[in-house]
């Protein structure tokens, strides 16, 4: 995975840009062919806090250069939506609810992009067997939870699995596979609220 929406570092969402992110990505492909690493799957991860064009343009590119997945999204340096004084949580990216509904749209936009084409990774607000259904529905292959499981503690996982069980069993599918994307209309696109 090549993590360039790390809001940490400094410089390193400059990175995002598709003119610094085509010769990065081209560079560790290359590296992982010649080293006979081919079938080692390469994602990348992106920030929230990407333009919507952007966004496009990172999926574009994921395709044009073959890699496996986009990891939609690493933490926030957003404060919208905060309560309090916004200054007070210091510098650095938010994690967990702050980024919920922005992570879910970045998800959302990429499998409009890129249908079933790539791996997508949900990451970002991820707290509840709920929060996970509403990703793998949406069109994640996959979800990762870290502030969930920082609040939630060594049951959480637990708790995740239990909860999207019973939500795969009352939706009527035999495996969670099933309802990747199932809110996607054919093309990717979110299906109207009547749909799957």
């Amino acid at each position: 995975m090549v993590n360039v929406s790390s809001p940490n570092t400094p410089g390193l969402r400059d990175l995002q840009a598709v003119e610094q992110l085509r010769p990065l990505l081209n560079e560790v492909r290359s590296t992982l062919d010649s080293e006979g690493h081919r079938t080692l799957p390469l994602l990348v991860k992106i920030a929230p806090d990407l333009a919507d064009a952007d966004v496009d343009a990172v999926a574009d590119l994921a395709l044009e250069l073959g890699l496996d997945g986009i990891i939609a999204t690493n933490t926030t340096i957003s404060r919208e939506g905060l309560r309090g004084d916004p200054e007070a949580v210091g510098a650095g990216g938010l994690s967990g609810a702050p980024l919920k509904r922005r992570s879910l749209e970045v998800l959302q936009r990429l499998r409009s992009r890129v249908g079933d084409r790539l791996v997508l990774i949900a990451a970002g607000g991820i707290e509840t067997p709920m929060d996970a259904w509403e990703r793998i529905r949406a069109g994640a292959t996959l979800v990762q939870g870290y502030t969930g499981l920082v609040y939630g503690g060594p049951l959480w996982p637990r708790r995740m699995h239990k909860g999207l069980a019973r939500l795969v069993r009352a939706a009527g599918y035999s495996s969670i596979g099933q309802a990747v994307g199932a809110d996607a209309g054919a093309d990717g696109a979110p299906a109207d609220a009547g749909d799957g």
